[in-house]
């Protein structure tokens, strides 16, 4: 018998107003709050919220740092305030533009269109913004960011992925929210987008298109029948009902795959029918190299505050996986791969590791505390920390973050003045 705690009532409304109007009251450049998805996709009790600030274009890195710490700060208070928003508290926002860089072709990101915008202090301004990504047509890089989104998730499920964190009392629930929501629709959204040229907002909108294109798979009345009852079906949690699942969710996932083989432009055919060409033509994509820096770096803005909230934790959030889930991409992510790709388009060279560069970036590029500071975050972010110290070793890369930040601004600066 499985005893499941009723569904709670939505407080995203809420969290939503008092979070804005916290960050903006300390810091008044942040002028919109949007989250990903559509509101109808956030499920109460197990959903956590994709929080994207929008800030005017008078931003600069020294401002990014000031608002990493601010936000950090307001962050820890109202996760200290309210436990049980402990899920919905689960990151800082990740991706967050000026309206220049919304609005920019230069710097378009395809996830834009994910968005829903819940409030903003310039209607006209946010009008606009909606208004340019509408007109954008498909492209190239919209078909490579669903694509990509596609061969991440496609597969049977990995069931060691994606751990239960500060869900609480929803904890019995969450085999099937992770299975459903968070690894069978995100790969079936990017098809259903790569298919129609058109990228789905909503997973819930997702997941109906998805219903109305494959009239032969059962697998999407049974998902809204499940969420229609807040995942209270005991008989899917236990064996072999739970494995069953997957197998019918994987089965699904191949049909889907079957589909989109003949709508997809960047995998020539003779590598469409092994998921391994997919991958290797993809990978092969002549993607231009500020993209890449973007793709890797776009979420080092408020990373620093991240850090500081999950190293300064209340008791009552579970926060060292967390950091252990950053502590082993971030170095990849925010250091190694932009210095690399910097590296060789300004001189042509090819490097392994950047930190053998870094002192010859002094001090035409970086300052010498910049380049120092620098070097600690790659030692501190190799993926090797000891275990038992996660919290201590997300401090001191909160010390250092700053200096490493500006310095990464500088090269991406540096690189596009290059190209």
């Amino acid at each position: 018998m499985v005893n499941f705690t009723q569904k709670p009532k939505n407080s995203f409304p809420e969290f939503i107003e008092m979070y804005f109007t916290e960050c903006r009251k300390k810091f008044p450049k942040i002028q919109a709050i949007a989250g990903k998805w559509n509101f109808e996709d956030l499920i109460p009790g197990l959903s956590d919220f994709d929080t994207r600030f929008i800030c005017s274009d008078d931003m600069t890195d020294k401002d990014w740092c000031n608002m990493s710490t601010i936000v950090g700060d307001v962050h820890l208070d109202l996760c200290s305030r309210y436990p049980e928003w402990a899920r919905i508290f689960e990151h800082l926002p990740g991706v967050n533009p000026t309206w220049n860089e919304l609005m920019s072709d230069f710097s378009y990101y395809p996830e834009y269109h994910q968005w829903s915008f819940y409030q903003c202090t310039d209607a006209d301004k946010l009008k606009k913004a909606e208004d340019v990504l509408a007109a954008h047509r498909w492209e190239v890089r919209d078909e490579y960011f669903f694509l990509k989104k596609f061969l991440t998730f496609y597969g049977p499920y990995n069931r060691g992925i994606d751990p239960p964190v500060n869900i609480g009392a929803y904890e019995n629930k969450y085999p099937l929210h992770s299975r459903m929501m968070h690894y069978f629709t995100p790969p079936v959204q990017a098809a259903v987008s790569i298919i129609r040229k058109m990228p789905v907002r909503g997973k819930m909108e997702a997941l109906r298109l998805a219903k109305e294109m494959f009239p032969e798979l059962d697998i999407f009345d049974e998902i809204f029948s499940v969420l229609n009852k807040h995942y209270e079906i005991a008989e899917l949690y236990m064996e072999p009902g739970l494995s069953l699942l997957e197998e019918r969710l994987y089965s699904a996932l191949k049909v889907v795959k079957e589909r989109l083989k003949d709508h997809i432009t960047l995998i020539p055919e003779s590598d469409r029918d092994n998921m391994k060409g997919w991958k290797k033509s993809l990978e092969e994509v002549p993607i231009p190299p500020q993209l890449k820096v973007f793709d890797s770096s776009k979420f080092s803005r408020l990373f620093k505050g991240r850090l500081y909230f999950y190293a300064n934790a209340p008791a009552h959030f579970d926060n060292i996986w967390l950091i252990q889930n950053e502590l082993g991409r971030i170095g990849n992510m925010f250091y190694h791969i932009p210095y690399k790709i910097y590296w060789e388009i300004k001189y042509g060279e090819k490097i392994e590791n950047p930190d053998v560069i870094i002192k010859k970036l002094v001090p035409d590029i970086l300052t010498e505390e910049e380049a120092n500071k620098t070097l600690e975050f790659s030692r501190l972010t190799s993926g090797i920390w000891e275990e038992g110290k996660e919290e201590e070793t997300t401090a001191k890369i909160v010390n250092v973050f700053d200096d490493f930040f500006i310095g990464l601004g500088k090269i991406k600066k540096d690189m596009e003045a290059c190209i």
